[in-house]
Protein backbone atom coordinates (compact mmCIF):
# COMPACT_ATOMS: atom_id res chain seq x y z
CA UNK A 1 0.00 0.00 0.00
CA UNK A 2 1.43 3.16 -1.15
CA UNK A 3 0.59 6.97 -0.01
CA UNK A 4 2.01 9.08 -2.57
CA UNK A 5 3.09 12.96 -1.70
CA UNK A 6 4.04 15.22 -5.12
CA UNK A 7 5.90 18.01 -4.33
CA UNK A 8 7.09 20.81 -6.74
CA UNK A 9 10.57 22.01 -6.14
CA UNK A 10 11.11 24.68 -3.44
CA UNK A 11 13.45 27.53 -2.98
CA UNK A 12 15.74 26.73 -0.07
CA UNK A 13 14.74 29.24 1.82
CA UNK A 14 11.20 28.17 1.62
CA UNK A 15 12.49 24.14 2.64
CA UNK A 16 10.16 22.88 5.86
CA UNK A 17 12.40 22.65 9.01
CA UNK A 18 11.69 19.94 11.16
CA UNK A 19 13.09 21.78 14.33
CA UNK A 20 10.40 24.00 13.39
CA UNK A 21 7.62 22.81 13.35
CA UNK A 22 4.37 23.11 16.27
CA UNK A 23 4.46 20.57 18.54
CA UNK A 24 1.64 18.58 18.70
CA UNK A 25 0.77 19.27 15.03
CA UNK A 26 0.79 15.71 12.48
CA UNK A 27 2.24 16.18 9.41
CA UNK A 28 2.87 12.84 8.41
CA UNK A 29 4.38 9.64 8.59
CA UNK A 30 8.16 10.21 10.08
CA UNK A 31 10.26 7.46 8.06
CA UNK A 32 12.88 5.73 10.53
CA UNK A 33 15.44 2.40 9.62
CA UNK A 34 13.49 -0.16 7.73
CA UNK A 35 10.52 1.87 5.81
CA UNK A 36 11.10 1.34 2.20
CA UNK A 37 10.81 4.58 0.08
CA UNK A 38 10.58 4.92 -3.64
CA UNK A 39 11.66 8.51 -5.01
CA UNK A 40 10.78 9.40 -8.40
CA UNK A 41 12.27 12.79 -10.17
CA UNK A 42 9.73 13.30 -12.90
CA UNK A 43 11.32 13.36 -16.81
CA UNK A 44 14.62 11.53 -15.34
CA UNK A 45 14.29 8.22 -14.33
CA UNK A 46 18.21 8.08 -14.26
CA UNK A 47 17.53 9.70 -10.99
CA UNK A 48 14.94 7.27 -9.82
CA UNK A 49 15.44 4.81 -6.45
CA UNK A 50 12.88 2.54 -4.32
CA UNK A 51 15.16 1.46 -1.24
CA UNK A 52 14.81 0.27 2.57
CA UNK A 53 16.29 2.93 4.86
CA UNK A 54 19.67 1.73 6.57
CA UNK A 55 19.77 1.20 10.32
CA UNK A 56 21.58 4.57 10.22
CA UNK A 57 18.69 6.44 8.95
CA UNK A 58 20.12 6.51 5.28
CA UNK A 59 19.78 6.34 2.03
CA UNK A 60 22.01 6.18 -0.96
CA UNK A 61 20.36 7.82 -4.33
CA UNK A 62 22.03 7.70 -7.76
CA UNK A 63 24.62 11.25 -8.47
CA UNK A 64 23.94 12.46 -4.92
CA UNK A 65 25.09 9.81 -2.78
CA UNK A 66 24.20 9.01 0.34
CA UNK A 67 21.10 11.03 2.42
CA UNK A 68 19.56 10.71 5.75
CA UNK A 69 15.68 9.64 5.47
CA UNK A 70 14.99 9.00 8.68
CA UNK A 71 13.21 11.69 10.71
CA UNK A 72 11.55 13.13 7.23
CA UNK A 73 8.18 12.75 6.05
CA UNK A 74 7.36 11.75 2.08
CA UNK A 75 6.78 15.73 1.68
CA UNK A 76 10.21 16.66 3.82
CA UNK A 77 12.49 14.18 2.19
CA UNK A 78 10.77 15.16 -1.73
CA UNK A 79 11.84 18.82 -0.46
CA UNK A 80 15.69 17.68 0.43
CA UNK A 81 16.49 15.79 -2.42
CA UNK A 82 15.15 18.63 -4.46
CA UNK A 83 17.11 21.16 -2.49
CA UNK A 84 20.20 18.94 -3.64
CA UNK A 85 19.46 18.11 -6.72
CA UNK A 86 19.77 22.08 -7.41
CA UNK A 87 22.41 22.67 -5.60
CA UNK A 88 24.55 19.60 -7.23
CA UNK A 89 23.54 21.52 -10.42
CA UNK A 90 22.25 18.18 -11.67
CA UNK A 91 18.63 19.38 -12.25
CA UNK A 92 16.85 23.22 -12.56
CA UNK A 93 13.56 22.65 -10.65
CA UNK A 94 13.60 18.96 -10.19
CA UNK A 95 9.78 17.63 -9.28
CA UNK A 96 10.01 14.87 -7.26
CA UNK A 97 7.75 12.31 -6.04
CA UNK A 98 8.07 9.94 -2.42
CA UNK A 99 5.85 7.16 -1.81
CA UNK A 100 6.17 4.40 1.28
CA UNK A 101 6.70 1.02 -0.17
CA UNK A 102 6.61 -0.29 3.08
CA UNK A 103 6.33 0.33 6.76
CA UNK A 104 8.63 -0.76 9.29
CA UNK A 105 9.66 1.82 11.80
CA UNK A 106 6.69 3.22 13.46
CA UNK A 107 4.35 0.77 14.14
CA UNK A 108 1.69 -1.05 17.08
CA UNK A 109 0.74 -4.49 17.46
CA UNK A 110 -2.43 -5.96 17.94
CA UNK A 111 -3.14 -8.91 19.49
CA UNK A 112 -5.77 -11.52 21.16
CA UNK A 113 -9.56 -11.21 20.48
CA UNK A 114 -10.03 -8.79 18.00
CA UNK A 115 -10.92 -9.79 14.24
CA UNK A 116 -7.98 -8.66 12.56
CA UNK A 117 -5.03 -9.27 14.77
CA UNK A 118 -1.48 -7.67 13.08
CA UNK A 119 1.01 -4.94 12.66
CA UNK A 120 -0.59 -1.31 12.05
CA UNK A 121 1.52 1.62 10.71
CA UNK A 122 1.10 4.70 12.77
CA UNK A 123 0.86 6.91 9.51
CA UNK A 124 -2.30 9.00 10.87
CA UNK A 125 -2.38 10.51 14.57
CA UNK A 126 -3.99 7.21 15.84
CA UNK A 127 -5.72 6.71 19.11
CA UNK A 128 -6.47 3.47 20.77
CA UNK A 129 -10.29 3.40 19.29
CA UNK A 130 -9.15 4.40 15.88
CA UNK A 131 -6.90 1.02 15.46
CA UNK A 132 -9.33 -0.70 17.20
CA UNK A 133 -11.44 0.00 14.44
CA UNK A 134 -9.12 -0.78 12.15
CA UNK A 135 -8.98 -4.25 13.92
CA UNK A 136 -11.67 -4.97 13.34
CA UNK A 137 -13.28 -4.12 16.77
CA UNK A 138 -13.10 -6.77 20.05
CA UNK A 139 -14.92 -10.08 19.48
CA UNK A 140 -17.50 -10.99 21.18
CA UNK A 141 -15.61 -12.85 23.26
CA UNK A 142 -12.74 -10.64 24.26
CA UNK A 143 -12.44 -8.72 27.28
CA UNK A 144 -13.91 -5.20 28.12
CA UNK A 145 -10.25 -4.89 29.46
CA UNK A 146 -7.60 -3.71 27.14
CA UNK A 147 -4.12 -4.33 28.21
CA UNK A 148 -1.25 -1.62 27.02
CA UNK A 149 2.53 -2.66 26.57
CA UNK A 150 5.79 -0.46 26.64
CA UNK A 151 8.78 -1.56 26.38
CA UNK A 152 10.26 -1.17 29.91
CA UNK A 153 7.29 -0.09 31.20
CA UNK A 154 4.63 -1.75 33.63
CA UNK A 155 1.52 -2.49 31.76
CA UNK A 156 -1.37 -0.16 31.38
CA UNK A 157 -4.94 -1.65 31.86
CA UNK A 158 -7.88 0.37 29.83
CA UNK A 159 -11.40 -0.19 29.90
CA UNK A 160 -12.90 -0.43 26.81
CA UNK A 161 -16.34 1.12 28.23
CA UNK A 162 -14.30 4.00 28.91
CA UNK A 163 -12.92 4.41 25.23
CA UNK A 164 -16.38 4.75 23.92
CA UNK A 165 -17.22 7.30 25.89
CA UNK A 166 -14.67 9.78 25.02
CA UNK A 167 -12.49 9.57 27.88
CA UNK A 168 -8.99 11.25 27.21
CA UNK A 169 -7.23 9.63 29.82
CA UNK A 170 -8.78 6.01 27.82
CA UNK A 171 -8.40 6.95 24.07
CA UNK A 172 -4.61 7.62 24.44
CA UNK A 173 -2.62 8.99 21.32
CA UNK A 174 -0.85 5.73 19.78
CA UNK A 175 3.18 5.47 20.12
CA UNK A 176 5.19 3.51 18.24
CA UNK A 177 6.44 0.35 19.62
CA UNK A 178 3.19 -0.74 21.76
CA UNK A 179 1.63 -3.79 22.17
CA UNK A 180 -2.10 -3.94 22.06
CA UNK A 181 -3.74 -7.13 24.18
CA UNK A 182 -7.21 -7.62 23.86
CA UNK A 183 -7.43 -10.92 26.46
CA UNK A 184 -9.85 -13.29 26.96
CA UNK A 185 -12.83 -12.10 29.26
CA UNK A 186 -12.61 -12.73 32.93
CA UNK A 187 -15.23 -15.28 33.90
CA UNK A 188 -18.06 -15.15 36.34
CA UNK A 189 -19.88 -18.59 36.74
CA UNK A 190 -24.09 -18.19 37.92
CA UNK A 191 -25.67 -22.06 38.31
CA UNK A 192 -29.19 -23.77 39.82
CA UNK A 193 -32.16 -22.11 39.28
CA UNK A 194 -31.47 -20.09 36.33
CA UNK A 195 -32.34 -20.57 32.65
CA UNK A 196 -28.82 -20.89 30.90
CA UNK A 197 -26.74 -21.73 33.70
CA UNK A 198 -22.76 -21.05 32.96
CA UNK A 199 -19.94 -18.68 32.51
CA UNK A 200 -20.27 -15.30 31.52
CA UNK A 201 -17.82 -12.63 30.49
CA UNK A 202 -17.49 -10.03 33.46
CA UNK A 203 -18.50 -6.54 32.62
CA UNK A 204 -17.11 -3.36 34.01
CA UNK A 205 -19.84 -2.52 36.87
CA UNK A 206 -21.37 -6.20 36.32
CA UNK A 207 -23.85 -7.26 39.92
CA UNK A 208 -25.13 -10.72 40.65
CA UNK A 209 -28.52 -9.09 39.26
CA UNK A 210 -27.32 -8.55 35.95
CA UNK A 211 -25.36 -12.09 35.76
CA UNK A 212 -28.54 -13.57 36.54
CA UNK A 213 -30.31 -11.65 34.04
CA UNK A 214 -27.60 -12.79 31.60
CA UNK A 215 -28.45 -15.94 32.16
CA UNK A 216 -32.14 -15.54 31.29
CA UNK A 217 -33.15 -14.95 34.83
CA UNK A 218 -34.41 -17.31 37.45
CA UNK A 219 -36.06 -20.83 36.42
CA UNK A 220 -39.87 -21.15 36.97
CA UNK A 221 -39.91 -21.65 41.27
CA UNK A 222 -36.79 -20.17 41.94
CA UNK A 223 -36.36 -16.58 43.26
CA UNK A 224 -33.82 -14.14 42.06
CA UNK A 225 -33.47 -13.25 45.64
CA UNK A 226 -32.54 -16.49 46.75
CA UNK A 227 -29.06 -16.75 45.66
CA UNK A 228 -25.67 -17.97 46.95
CA UNK A 229 -22.44 -16.07 45.90
CA UNK A 230 -19.09 -18.00 46.33
CA UNK A 231 -15.49 -16.15 46.10
CA UNK A 232 -12.59 -17.80 46.29
CA UNK A 233 -14.53 -20.88 47.70
CA UNK A 234 -15.64 -18.61 50.71
CA UNK A 235 -19.67 -17.76 50.91
CA UNK A 236 -20.08 -13.69 50.87
CA UNK A 237 -22.99 -14.01 53.34
CA UNK A 238 -24.09 -10.47 52.89
CA UNK A 239 -24.71 -10.29 49.17
CA UNK A 240 -27.14 -8.39 47.56
CA UNK A 241 -28.62 -8.56 44.13
CA UNK A 242 -27.20 -5.35 43.56
CA UNK A 243 -23.57 -6.73 44.81
CA UNK A 244 -20.64 -6.41 42.65
CA UNK A 245 -19.29 -9.27 40.96
CA UNK A 246 -15.37 -10.50 40.75
CA UNK A 247 -13.61 -12.57 38.36
CA UNK A 248 -14.24 -16.67 39.31
CA UNK A 249 -17.21 -15.64 40.96
CA UNK A 250 -19.57 -18.42 41.45
CA UNK A 251 -23.51 -17.27 41.87
CA UNK A 252 -26.21 -19.91 42.41
CA UNK A 253 -29.75 -19.55 42.71
CA UNK A 254 -31.78 -21.83 45.16
CA UNK A 255 -33.72 -24.72 42.71
CA UNK A 256 -37.31 -24.96 43.37
CA UNK A 257 -37.69 -27.81 45.31
CA UNK A 258 -34.47 -27.82 47.56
Amino acid sequence: MALAAAVAALPAAAQPSLAAKPQGTFEGYVFGPGDVVAITVFGHESFNVTTRIKPDGTISMPFIGQIRAEGHTVVSLAADVSRRLTDARLLKSPVVNVEIGDYQSRTVRVVGQVQRPGIYPLDQPYTLLDILLKAGWVRGDGSRQIIIRRSGADEQTISIDSVLKGDPAADIRLEPGLTIVVPEPEIVYVMGGVMRPGGYPLLEGMTVGRVIAMAGGAAPGSNVRKFQLERDGKRIRDAKVDTPVKAGDVITLRVAGF
